[in-house]
């Protein structure tokens, strides 16, 4: 592996931004068994449905995996889940350390963790971090709307609370075969 994560600024457009907001906030209430504190709302559409608003991230994942990580990764199908989480100053919206995992009983595990900057106008703190095994590390560079991270989803990794504003993220589960 050659980086602990790898972006890329300016990814989507505010109007992309805004399309898929609008088509994501209509999808289905995600809810998740998350072993640790969540304060934002989350709902989920199948990536099928959103493909079309971000027609090359398929490609992107693909080449970033290529270039910096090297995992064994499955091609994304069109009912895998494209989750939006907002995390709203009102209620200091956060989620507390946490990796990102599959149930036991799948035949796949998530490797890659793709994250979207999706908020449409500036807040204050929700700062994304993750822990590099020896201290946490702020990501600064995923403050900007249209950003593009990915990291191992076996990374530890946080968001601080929203103090002013909301905070808008889309998130993508990369998966492959178990590790061997």
């Amino acid at each position: 592996m050659k980086f602990l994560y790898y972006y890329i600024h300016n990814y989507l457009s505010l109007k992309q931004i805004k399309k898929l907001n609008k088509t994501l906030i209509k999808g289905e209430p995600f809810y998740t068994k998350a072993n640790t504190i969540k304060t934002s709302t989350a709902f989920y559409s199948p990536y099928g449905s959103v493909k079309h608003l971000i027609p090359n991230l398929e490609d992107t994942a693909f080449y970033v995996n290529r270039e910096s990580f090297g995992f064994n990764i499955n091609p994304f199908l069109n009912n895998d889940i494209f989750v939006i989480n907002i995390y709203d100053a009102k209620n200091q919206g956060e989620y507390k350390m946490h990796t990102d995992a599959e149930a036991f009983d799948r035949n796949y595990t998530i490797k890659l963790t793709l994250l979207l900057n999706l908020s449409e106008q500036k807040y204050e703190g929700g700062e994304f971090s993750l822990f590099d095994n020896s201290k946490l590390q702020v990501v600064k560079e995923f403050n900007e709307p249209g950003t593009l991270l990915m990291f191992p989803s076996y990374v530890p990794h946080k968001v601080s609370p929203v103090t002013k504003g909301q905070r808008i993220s889309g998130t993508f589960f990369i998966t492959g075969p178990w590790w061997k």
